[in-house]
C-alpha cells in the first residue's frame, strides 16, 4: 500500500457494519465513521477526504442523493466516491456511475478487493492531481516565456534602436564632442545589447545540461577590480555611496572560473544599482567562512538600501523568465534572468545563493562558493628599506566604518594609521607631527568628500603643506575629474579611486615612501604603457573583412605586424610559404573554405620548421567548456572570445611572444 495515512470517510447507517469496515481499513488509513448523510457533510466541513465509501440505502438522505450533493458542491466534486452496497442490480451499479461514483463494490465484500479497489482509485486521483499541477504549471511557464519573450523583444530593440539612431547622428555631424558623445552611447548601447545576449544563450546552455565550469588561476582582488570598472559608471550616475570589504585574512589566489564567478557578482551589484534609489548605499562584502585543506569556502554579499522585496516576490526570483514583479520589466528593465543564471553558476561552484530582504528597507543578497587555494599566494611588500612599522599614516574620513576598513587593510601590511574625521583634524595633526613631533606622517589619506571648497579654503589658509604631507585624496573617478583643478591649486596631485581596494593603498605607500617606485603586482586602473610589439609577426585568420579592420585598428598602437588571411586554406598556404615569419597565429574558428579547427590540423600535420610549436589562438564566439576543449583537442593553444578585448589580445601576445618581447 502507498500513502498509508490517506483520509477515508466512511458511510453506512448499520453501525455494525460501520464498525466492521473501520477495523479493516483503520490500520492503513486515516478513517472518518459516519451514520448517516448529515454527519458525513459535518465532516466535510473540517475534513478533506481524498475518497469517501458510501453506502446507498439510508434513511433521510440515500446515497444518490447524497452524490448528487457532493457533485454540486465545487469544494467537493473532485473527492472520488465509491459506492459500498448491498444493491447487486445492473440499473443500480448504472445509476450509481451516471452520478459520478467512480467505482461500485458489492456487500459483503473481500477486504483485499475492497484495497485494492480503493488503492486504484487513490492513484486515479493522484494521478489527475498531478497531471493538474502539470497542466497549471505548463501555462504559468507558458504565459511566463510569452511575457519574457515580449520583454526580450523590447530590451533588444532598445539597445538597437540607439546604436541606429546615433550612428546615423555620428554620421552626420562634424563637431568632434557631439561624435564622442554618439560613440560613448553605441559602445554602451552594444555592451547591454551583448550582455542580453549571453543570457539568453547561458540559458540555452543550461536547459540544455551543457553549461560547465573553465577553471584557471585567478585573483580575487583583480576580479573585484574589474568588475567594480564595469559598474562605476552606473553608480556614480546615481550618485550612490559604494564600498566593496574585502577580508584581509583571507587567500586571495584561486583556481576556480573567473568569467562565470564575476558573472554572478556584476549582476547581483547590477540589480542592486537599479532598485537603489538615488543618494543610496551598496556594500558588496567577501569573507572567508571556511578553510580547509587545499580549498576555502567564500561568501560574498551584495547589501543594498533599495526597494526590498517580500516573501512572495523572494520565492520567484530565481526561476527564469521571472522577475519580483510583472511590471519589474518595464520599470526597471532587464532580462529576468540573471539571477536564474546566477544560481546555476553558484551550484556549480559547490554553493548556494539567497537573499535576506524586507519591502522598502533593502535587500541582502548572499552566495557562497568552494573554491581550490592556489599554492601560490601573493604578499603584500613594502619595496625599499623601509619597515611597515615605521611608516606612518593618517586616514581621515567622516565615515567610522571606512576608516576601520582602511585601518584593517593597512594593519594586514604591518602599518598602523592615526584617524581624523575632518579638515580640521587633519591640519592639527599632520602639522604637530611634522613641527612638534619631527616626525612627520609619510601619507595622509583623505577622503574626498572633506577636499569640497569649504575644505580647500580651510588647507589654503592653514599651514598644511600637502605636496610636503603627501597628501593622498581617496575620490570616485568622476568627482576626481570635477575637483582635481582646484586641488591641484593648492598641492594636491595624488588621486585613488574609491572602492579602495588594498592594492591601491598598498601602492600609493610604495610610490610616496619606498626608495624604489616598483609598484604591487595589482593595479587598479590600466595605467601601463602600450607595449611595443613591433619586432612580433602575427597572422590573422578571418573571413569577415570589418572584424579584421576592428582587430588591426585595435592593435595600431602596439607597432605588432599583421599578416591576414580571409580563410583558413589560405592561412594554411601563407604559413607553409614561410614557416619562420609568424611568431603567432590567431585563428577565427568558423570560416568558408576550411575553418579554424581544419587549419589547426593542417598547420600541425605540415612537418615543417615551426609547424607543432608556433602557438595558435582560438578566436570564437563560442566559449563554453566543451568549445574550448574542441580547439584544444585540435592543437589550438588558447582562445580568445569575441568580442574582443584588448587587453586579453595583448595578454596572449605577451605571454606566447615573451622571448621576442623581452
Amino acid at each position: 500500500m502507498s500513502d498509508l495515512r490517506k483520509k477515508i470517510i466512511l458511510v453506512d447507517d448499520i453501525k455494525s457494519n460501520l464498525d466492521q469496515g473501520r477495523n479493516i481499513l483503520k490500520p492503513f488509513y486515516e478513517v472518518y465513521p459516519a451514520l448517516s448523510a448529515a454527519k458525513l457533510f459535518a465532516y466535510l466541513e473540517k475534513v478533506t477526504p481524498d475518497l469517501i465509501l458510501l453506502d446507498i440505502e439510508m434513511p433521510e438522505m440515500n446515497g444518490y442523493e447524497t452524490i448528487k450533493k457532493l457533485k454540486a458542491d465545487e469544494r467537493y466534486a473532485d473527492i472520488p466516491v465509491i459506492f459500498l452496497t448491498a444493491k447487486s442490480d445492473e440499473s443500480s451499479e448504472h445509476e450509481g456511475f451516471e452520478l459520478g461514483a467512480v467505482d461500485y463494490v458489492i456487500k459483503p465484500f473481500s477486504a483485499p478487493l475492497l484495497f485494492k479497489r480503493i488503492e486504484n482509485q487513490l492513484l486515479i486521483a493522484q494521478q489527475k492531481l498531478d497531471l493538474i499541477a502539470a497542466r497549471d504549471a505548463a501555462e504559468e511557464a507558458s504565459i511566463a516565456k510569452g511575457a519574457f519573450l515580449a520583454n526580450m523583444s523590447h530590451e533588444i530593440r532598445t539597445p538597437i534602436n540607439a546604436i541606429v539612431g546615433m550612428t546615423k547622428i555620428a554620421a552626420k555631424t562634424d563637431n568632434t564632442v557631439k561624435l564622442k558623445y554618439c560613440l560613448s552611447n553605441i559602445e554602451n548601447s552594444s555592451i547591454h545589447l551583448l550582455g542580453i545576449i549571453n543570457d539568453i544563450l547561458d540559458l540555452s546552455k543550461i536547459e540544455a545540461g551543457k553549461f560547465d565550469l573553465c577553471n584557471s588561476s585567478m585573483n580575487i582582488e583583480k576580479m573585484m577590480i574589474k568588475v567594480c570598472d564595469l559598474i562605476i559608471e552606473k553608480i556614480e550616475s546615481k550618485d550612490i555611496k559604494f564600498n566593496i570589504i574585502l577580508d584581509t585574512h583571507m587567500s586571495m589566489q584561486y583556481e576556480a572560473d573567473e568569467l562565470r564567478l564575476s558573472q554572478v557578482v556584476t549582476n547581483l551589484l547590477s540589480n542592486a544599482v537599479k532598485f537603489t534609489p538615488a543618494n543610496g548605499k551598496i556594500e558588496l562584502k567577501v569573507v572567508e567562512i571556511e578553510k580547509g585543506e587545499g580549498y576555502s569556502v567564500l561568501r560574498f554579499s551584495v547589501k543594498d538600501t533599495g526597494i526590498g522585496l517580500s516573501e512572495e516576490q523572494i520565492g520567484r526570483l530565481f526561476t527564469s523568465f521571472e522577475q519580483a514583479e510583472s511590471n519589474t520589466a518595464k520599470k526597471f528593465g532587464g532580462t529576468g534572468l540573471g539571477l536564474s543564471i546566477s544560481k546555476s553558476i553558484v551550484e556549480k561552484m559547490d554553493g548556494r545563493i539567497w537573499v535576506e530582504s524586507e519591502v522598502g528597507k533593502g535587500s541582502e543578497f548572499i552566495f557562497e562558493v568552494r573554491l581550490q587555494r592556489s599554492d601560490k599566494q601573493e604578499n603584500a611588500i613594502i619595496y625599499g628599506n623601509i619597515k611597515p612599522s615605521d611608516i606612518r599614516l593618517l586616514i581621515a574620513g567622516p565615515d567610522r566604518e571606512e576608516r576601520n576598513y582602511f585601518k584593517s587593510i593597512t594593519n594586514s601590511f604591518g602599518i598602523s594609521a592615526e584617524e581624523a574625521e575632518n579638515v580640521a583634524q587633519v591640519v592639527d595633526l599632520a602639522v604637530n607631527a611634522r613641527e612638534t613631533e619631527k616626525r612627520p606622517y609619510d601619507i595622509v589619506f583623505m577622503d574626498g568628500s572633506l577636499a569640497d571648497e569649504k575644505g580647500v579654503e580651510f588647507i589654503k589658509n592653514s599651514r598644511l603643506r600637502p605636496k610636503e604631507d603627501h597628501v593622498v585624496v581617496m575620490t570616485t573617478y568622476m568627482d576626481g575629474n570635477k575637483s582635481e583643478g582646484v586641488l591641484n591649486s593648492i598641492g594636491i596631485d595624488k588621486f585613488m579611486p574609491k572602492p579602495v581596494f588594498p592594492s591601491a593603498i598598498l601602492d600609493s605607500i610604495n610610490e610616496t615612501v619606498s626608495d624604489t617606485a616598483k609598484h604591487f603586482n595589482i593595479t587598479t586602473k590600466n595605467t601601463s604603457e602600450v607595449p611595443n610589439f613591433s619586432g612580433i609577426n602575427i597572422l590573422l585568420a578571418e573571413d569577415v573583412e570589418i572584424n579584421r579592420e576592428i582587430f588591426m585598428s585595435l592593435l595600431e598602437e602596439t607597432l605588432v605586424n599583421i599578416d591576414v588571411a580571409e580563410n583558413g586554406r589560405v592561412a594554411v598556404e601563407k604559413f607553409k610559404s614561410d614557416p619562420n615569419k609568424y611568431n603567432l597565429i590567431i585563428m577565427d574558428v568558423q570560416m568558408p573554405e576550411m575553418d579554424g579547427y581544419e587549419a589547426t590540423k593542417a598547420i600541425r600535420a605540415l612537418g615543417v620548421d615551426r609547424a607543432g610549436s608556433i602557438p595558435i589562438i582560438a578566436m570564437t564566439a563560442n566559449v563554453f567548456k566543451e568549445d574550448i576543449q574542441k580547439g584544444l583537442d585540435c592543437g589550438m593553444s588558447d582562445h580568445l572570445a569575441k568580442p574582443i578585448e584588448v587587453a586579453s589580445v595583448v595578454e596572449k601576445i605577451s605571454r606566447y611572444c615573451s622571448a621576442v618581447t623581452q
